[in-house]
């Protein structure tokens, strides 16, 4: 499942590197971590920066959904349709 990303002021990373340009990926599979999502989005979309799988903090599981931030705002777009 993948829908827009946006971040309140107060989420934002330090980071000013431009516009966010970031997707929610949701319904993942419990062993997805931060480097298989990375590697299969930038395997189809080169300009992908970083993905990163929101984990439980008192568990240390996946709670089953991420985000995904690219360098360039057609691939984004592509990746959602």
């Amino acid at each position: 499942r993948l829908n827009w990303a946006s971040f309140s002021t107060g989420e934002k990373r330090l980071e000013n590197n431009g516009p966010d340009l970031s997707i929610f990926v949701g319904d993942l599979a419990p062993d997805v971590v931060d480097t298989l999502l990375y590697e299969t989005f930038l395997a189809k979309y080169p300009s992908v920066k970083s993905a990163k799988v929101v984990m439980d903090a008192n568990t240390g599981r996946s709670k089953g959904y991420g985000f995904v931030r690219f360098g360039d705002d057609s691939e984004r777009t592509k990746a959602t349709t």
